[in-house]
């Protein structure tokens, strides 16, 4: 083992290194088709795209399923002893024919840096089956948790391809403390929750599992009645290299919402934000005007 360690320890240090200096400026000119969203933000020098699975090039796919294993690396959720072992350079993504991980991305326009990512992960069913139904696959938060996240949504039309796990909510660790770096989550969330609200019924259920005052914090100010189940005991085993994820003081809740019908409004309420430079909307009032629109809307619900 005393051998093995410098060698494991050059591995991750290359690969860490290698995802540091790849340059995407050129991704948006390779996209297949349409991006499901894209904005330029000239302020905070960033383009942010939302794309499925099959819009990103091979090499493209590869950068980006780079980064998310060298942030999650740094942090300590990932085993670097099976990234050495399986000589594991980058995550790998699938999907069945009918549906698609979507991607969103935020890129330095200067440095072609990816500075943040958060994704939608699609179900593996083959075939879109109903939430009730005994033979229908469990998402990854669902299986961490041994818990049945979809089956109290299942209803006619509710199938599986129209539930989505958010994963990999995560902003570029050499990022520095200041106003753009905190802008990074909202320019994710704002193309995610563009393309979210824009599906028009292919994306009906969220689910996953994160920690209560980070990004669950974020999901609940964009409107979603999300349902948290505290008390589950996550794991995975030692030979899943995301084991060490749920080995923490704090692990993260799984949580489930349905899609509302008024999340455009609150993406609104985002663009708002990063749209009006240094003389308008704060971060402190982007917060308060999202919590007032939650809280009407809950009384609201409750009036009916």
């Amino acid at each position: 083992m005393t051998d093995q360690l410098p060698a494991r320890e050059r591995y991750i240090s290359d690969i860490v290194r290698l995802h540091s200096t790849l340059d995407f400026r050129s991704l948006p000119d390779h996209v297949v088709g349409d991006p499901l969203y894209v904005a330029y933000d000239p302020r905070d020098e960033l383009i942010t795209l939302t794309v499925e699975d099959d819009q990103l090039p091979l090499r493209y796919l590869n950068g980006i399923m780079g980064f998310r294993l060298v942030q999650y690396l740094r942090l300590g959720w990932i085993s670097p002893q099976l990234v050495y072992e399986r000589a594991v350079f980058r995550e790998t993504v699938r999907h069945p024919e009918g549906v698609q991980n979507v991607h969103t991305v935020s890129l330095c326009t200067r440095t072609g840096r990816i500075r943040g990512y958060i994704s939608l992960g699609c179900s593996q069913d083959p075939v879109s089956l109903p939430f009730d139904h005994p033979d229908r696959g469990r998402f990854s938060t669902e299986v961490a948790h041994d818990i049945d996240l979809l089956t109290r949504f299942a209803a006619d039309g509710m199938s599986t391809h129209q539930a989505f796990e958010i994963k990999r909510f995560v902003r570029d660790l050499d990022l520095p403390p200041g106003a753009a770096t905190e802008r990074v989550p909202w320019h994710l969330l704002l193309g995610l929750g563009r393309v979210i609200s824009a599906s028009e019924g292919r994306m009906r259920v969220m689910l996953g599992d994160a920690k209560e005052k980070v990004a669950i914090r974020h999901f609940r100010l964009t409107g979603f009645d999300l349902q948290v189940d505290r008390g589950t005991s996550p794991w995975l085993p030692e030979t899943d290299i995301m084991a060490p994820i749920y080995d923490q003081t704090v692990n993260a809740v799984p949580f489930v919402a349905p899609v509302h019908d008024d999340l455009g409004d609150y993406m609104d309420l985002i663009e708002e934000y990063l749209g009006d430079g240094p003389d308008g909307m704060t971060l402190v009032g982007l917060v308060s005007a999202m919590t007032a629109r939650r809280t009407g809307a809950y009384r609201m619900r409750e009036a009916s």
